[in-house]
């Protein structure tokens, strides 16, 4: 618990009181394991990629578009920094990166800005998040109802374990995952054709590493995705393809969101 006191206080110090009404914090989320290394995507003026994730407190609001988050412990979230040699170095997240909700509570943006990333002498990034990770919202002055060590102890712990158990699991949590992984790959005015999509499916499930074989079920029904949102004839461009990525990942995480809760003890 040493990381988020530490954190929660410095916020505390730095953060003036606003005249705007406050409300209470989010929801703490699980995130789920990458899939070995994620690249980031460095072609803006940031490097960022997308990671899985689903809510742990129901009783919580949702979290906004944009909302903050930190790493509830340092370990959980790691940095790789690729230099132009292709020198691999490995940081912890914390003091790089930034973790913002994108789309509710089912995919959360992990950012560093390029310059940021020079100065660590790279030129590339992924990512590495571990099994049972956990991101909370960012502390703000004025809290209602600020989110307590108790009760992110027991989200850390009780409710990360079950959230493993019933979500991360199953198959369709590692279809949601490299579908999410596929869409954040996706640049989406980049020309369209069959070529370029099998190019880019097989880049992603190239990138997955030797232990998740691409005979496993979740691989499976990533592809079964992939390929309704190929056939859909409104989609037939990388932007559209991208979007009907994003909607098939958010509706599969909505429903292990909900075999959670529905498992949860106390729901």
């Amino acid at each position: 618990m040493k990381e988020y006191s530490a954190i929660f206080a410095a916020a505390f110090v730095v953060l003036t009181a606003s005249t705007s009404t406050v409300v209470a914090a989010p929801q703490v989320l699980a995130v789920m394991a990458s899939l070995g290394a994620q690249p980031m995507d460095c072609s803006g003026s940031l490097c960022t990629t997308s990671l899985s994730s689903y809510c742990l407190q129901r009783e919580r609001e949702l979290p906004t578009t944009g909302q903050a988050y930190l790493p509830a412990a340092r370990e959980q979230f790691s940095l790789i920094v690729i230099d132009k040699n292709g020198t691999e170095i490995t940081l912890p997240a914390e003091g790089h990166l930034t973790f913002r909700s994108v789309r509710g509570y089912s995919s959360v943006n992990a950012l560093i800005p390029k310059d940021e990333l020079i100065k660590l002498g790279g030129v590339s990034a992924k990512i590495v998040v571990a099994q049972r990770a956990v991101l909370v919202p960012e502390p703000v002055a004025d809290d209602p109802n600020p989110i307590s060590e108790q009760e992110l102890a027991f989200a850390r712990r009780s409710l990360r374990d079950h959230g493993n158990d019933v979500v991360d699991t199953q198959a369709d949590a590692m279809a949601a995952s490299v579908v999410n992984r596929m869409a954040a790959t996706i640049v989406p005015r980049a020309p369209v054709s069959n070529d370029s999509m099998e190019q880019l499916w097989h880049d992603v499930i190239d990138g997955l590493g030797p232990v998740h074989p691409a005979g496993a079920e979740g691989i499976k029904r990533a592809r079964d995705i992939y390929d309704w949102c190929q056939t859909r004839a409104s989609y037939h461009s990388m932007a559209g393809i991208k979007s009907c990525l994003e909607f098939k990942h958010d509706t599969t995480i909505m429903k292990l969101n909900g075999d959670y809760w529905d498992t949860q003890p106390g729901y």
